[in-house]
Formats: structure tokens, sequence, C-alpha cells
């Protein structure tokens, strides 16, 4: 399981970047039934995102460091905007059941 200390951190060096508007951790930490086999799920919102695969590797490679694993997902906030309310997507769980804790 991630620590406290380390969840925090994790946020902390995604925040620190300077493309973050908004950061949703979302899934089993959000939800308070984390277990040893979880990872960090997050929600990055850019302005906007040009390459989603290499800004989603860029994120990851923050987090390195920290050995924290994590599953970011970035979007814009246009996209947010468009497709935020479709129903089962992930983009639509992570909204609906996330906690912003940045931006």
């Amino acid at each position: 399981m991630i620590s406290a200390e380390a969840l925090q951190a994790a946020i902390g060096a995604v925040a620190a970047d300077d493309k973050p508007k908004r950061i949703v951790l979302f899934g089993s930490y959000a939800r308070g039934d984390a277990t040893d086999d979880s990872d960090l799920d997050l929600l990055v919102i850019e302005e906007a995102v040009d390459d989603r695969a290499r800004e989603m590797v860029r994120l990851r490679r923050l987090l390195r460091p920290l050995r924290v694993p994590a599953d970011i997902l970035v979007y814009s906030e246009d996209e947010v905007a468009r497709w935020g309310d479709q129903p089962g997507s992930a983009l639509y769980w992570a909204l609906r059941e996330g906690k912003v804790v940045h931006g």
C-alpha cells in the first residue's frame, strides 16, 4: 500500500509541474478501499494536450524517483468539457468518483 506521505509526494510532484490545471485522485485511494495491490490513479487536466501518450509517460517519469506505482490519465480542459459526461469511460468515472487534489 502507498503511504499517505508517498501519496502526497506523488501528487506534489505532478502538481509542481507547470502544466496541470487540475489533478483528480480517483480509484481505490479516492474511495478509501486501497489494498497492497492498489496503484495510484490520477487524472491530470491540462489546458492543452498535444501528444497524450508522450505526456502520460513524461508525468510517470516525474514519479519514478518516488517509486510509486501509478496510472495517469491526461486530458485537455476542452476534452473534459466535451467528453466528461459520457458514461462508461474512465474519464467519466474519474470525474464522478474522484477527489480534486490540486487546482
